[in-house]
């Protein structure tokens, strides 16, 4: 699949989730965070052949070098490759080698992730030079605007085809070998021998084109969130088979779902089968709380598991959320993921700068770097009947590749993440340019040190596909990373995959990996009832007078906060509303969101106010002091509070419902 997604890959446990995922939406709600290195004293500094000028608003010094865009000058004009060189921070120490961060995407720019990538390196930057350099046709390197295609929310054919036509034979030079050399250019310009380079996801395929293309100027490679550049399948008949598994991993290691009776894989079967003969539409709330119209069928269900938009809490509430809907009929649960993934989902749209984002970029790396189910270099015309072939042979002979969907409904996710047709109306390849890998199949790997995280339930970039990378590489050691999804290290407030990367850059060695096994698990919901009398109470500790029904209230209460918690994911206002009522507002303050809840009701009858304070650096301590009302009119004060950061983790509730004190805890929700 080819990997679209955005920005502030912010993991967090918090709210039991272990999140990796796209997030414009992070970058938009947040204030910038204070800035972790010194401004560069010097206006002017000149560095190899370049001189380099301090950049306005970033404590870097900002540069650029002209390129041919075409360099074997098989196509005319040039492109300007621009990047920020963050100085080393002790000017009388040794430096040492320059790290150097490449972005996912494609389509997004390195240089709008600088506070990630310093956040990463800033404890080796006293001695290292950090250089981010943005792929040619994004950010300061150009990036290409192709209007109609900026405008849609996800690519549209309509959009891909003016595009390709405005570009015309600069079609196809956007691609990944060609981004690799801009690199190796720059840092010949700078007089930057070796380095130590950091990709994370499609900055990974990237990364790999680099290494096997410039070998000699790698130390050290870094791959968070791989996949391999050869041997790829158009297919990604990964994808599906590890996010099944997934998901039954998830329910396996929550307390919330592990006694359950029955299989994960087998209720979302059920459900997939059911909206495949009675598609379910309605009108719900999406992430910011708007009312929109959705339907629920096999191919949204599809797209919502493995866009990887809402990140894990797909995992945290939908099997609950397929419960609720296969033995109760609620469907409000399940319509909200889908609305939600649908906002969370989009990667364009007439809000989205080019500066930040370009989707011309990532049609163009796309259909000139991965492999396809047709021959780029015949007419877009007749690509549609060698497509519709090789499905119709692939419904044949492997007919479970995506299951439990059909390749027909995988196929009918959006363009950006089904790629399956994705570059069938991209103009004809010239016969001079090579496509479908950035590198040739009989590609020699480097030995230099190779260290390649993955998370276990990432849907974009799976663990078996960063295996297979790993292999390419005769000094490669993978690590997967538990109830993580896409990209480990970078916004880690779990302190996991952060430090090995540091610890193998400065030592050629990742040293103890055994974190890898111990982050939090994703606490699942454990239902979505209707009414509190579904839910199991809280269980009493010592102090208690409660009953069962105020302890039953005491559950409910906490189940609130963590369901507005999860909305921070999906969430792009700082206001939203609750799954059955009421309203809720936040505010971010370092690592801190501050939550003002109002009247909010995660089921009829239980009604819940007050404030709660999230810090998601571990151990993700959670805050909550609450007034509760409901069960015929009996109100209460509540104050809960958990570590969801830290495995097995149990959420303590002290109080007062009515008369009664309430001591009493419940699995973190």
């Amino acid at each position: 699949m080819m990997i679209r997604v955005g920005r502030f890959f912010v993991l967090g446990t918090a709210l039991s989730l272990t999140f990796a995922a796209t997030a414009p939406v992070f970058a938009r709600r947040l204030k910038p965070p204070a800035e972790l290195v010194r401004k560069p004293s010097q206006t002017e500094i000149q560095v190899g052949s370049v001189r380099l000028r301090r950049c306005k608003g970033v404590p870097a010094y900002c540069g650029a070098i002209i390129r041919a865009l075409y360099p074997s000058g098989a196509a005319p004009g040039t492109i300007k490759v621009g990047f920020q060189l963050y100085p080393h921070q002790n000017s009388t120490a040794q430096q040492l080698e320059t790290i150097v961060a490449m972005e996912g995407g494609p389509g997004y720019p390195t240089t709008e992730t600088r506070h990630s990538y310093i956040g990463l390196f800033r404890p080796l930057m006293d001695r290292h030079d950090l250089l981010l350099v943005d792929h040619r046709g994004t950010g300061l390197s150009h990036a290409v605007d192709c209007p109609l295609l900026q405008s849609e929310p996800n690519p549209q054919h309509e959009g891909i085809s003016a595009c390709g036509a405005t570009l015309g034979n600069g079609a196809y030079l956007y691609g990944t070998a060609l981004a690799a050399d801009d690199l190796a250019a720059v840092l010949d310009a700078l007089a930057i021998n070796q380095v130590d380079l950091y990709g994370d996801s499609y900055g990974t395929y990237f990364s790999q084109t680099f290494a096997v293309r410039h070998p000699q100027r790698l130390r050290a490679l870094v791959l968070d969130s791989a996949y391999p550049i050869v041997g790829l399948s158009p297919w990604y008949p990964e994808i599906a088979p590890t996010i099944r598994e997934g998901f039954r991993l998830a329910c396996q290691r929550s307390a919330a779902c592990h006694d359950i009776p029955g299989d994960s894989a087998v209720r979302l079967e059920q459900l997939v089968a059911k909206l495949r003969e009675e598609p379910l539409s309605g009108t719900v709330q999406d992430g910011d709380g708007k009312m929109v119209a959705v339907t629920a069928d096999p191919s949204n269900i599809a797209y919502l598991m493995y866009s990887n938009a809402t990140a894990l809490v797909v995992f945290r509430e939908l099997d609950a959320a397929a419960r609720a809907y296969l033995e109760r009929q609620d469907s409000i649960p399940l319509l909200r993921l889908v609305a939600e993934n649908r906002k969370a989902g989009e990667t364009g749209g007439r809000d989205t700068q080019i500066a930040t984002y370009s989707a011309a970029s990532f049609v163009s790396t796309s259909c000139a770097s991965y492999p396809q189910l047709y021959d780029m270099k015949a007419h877009p015309a007749d690509r549609e009947a060698q497509l519709q072939r090789v499905i119709a042979e692939k419904e044949r002979n492997e007919p479970t590749t995506y299951a439990p969907f059909t390749v027909g409904e995988f196929e009918a996710m959006p363009l950006d993440d089904s790629v399956l047709d994705l570059c069938l109306n991209w103009p004809e390849a010239p016969p001079q340019i090579s496509v479908g890998s950035p590198v040739p199949a009989n590609a020699v790997f480097p030995s230099v040190p190779v260290l390649i995280l993955s998370g276990d339930f990432d849907p974009l970039t799976p663990w078996p596909q960063g295996a297979a990378a790993a292999k390419q590489f005769p000094n490669a050691k993978q690590v997967i990373v538990e109830n993580t999804g896409h990209v480990i290290a970078l916004e880690d407030y779990d302190n996991c995959g952060s430090e090995m990367v540091r610890r193998f850059v400065e030592t050629l060695d990742a040293g103890d990996t055994s974190c890898a096994t111990k982050t939090a698990e994703v606490h699942l919901v454990p239902k979505f009832p209707l009414q509190a009398a579904e839910l199991d109470p809280a269980t009493a500790i010592a102090g208690n007078q409660a009953n069962e029904k105020e302890l039953r209230v005491a559950a409910v209460a906490a189940q609130t906060v963590g369901d507005a918690l999860a909305r921070w994911w999906v969430n792009d206002t700082g206001k939203g509303v609750g799954l059955r009522g009421g309203h809720f507002k936040y505010k971010t303050s370092g690592s801190h969101s501050i939550y003002k809840l109002e009247y909010l009701r995660w089921t009829d009858d239980v009604s819940v106010s007050g404030r709660a304070d999230w810090d998601y650096n571990f151990p993700g301590a959670v805050k909550a002091y609450l007034k509760v009302s409901g069960l015929g009119g009996a109100k209460g004060t509540l104050n809960i509070k958990w570590n969801s950061r830290v495995p097995g983790s149990t959420a303590q509730i002290t109080g007062k419902i009515g008369s009664s004190k309430v001591a009493a805890t419940v699995y973190g929700p």
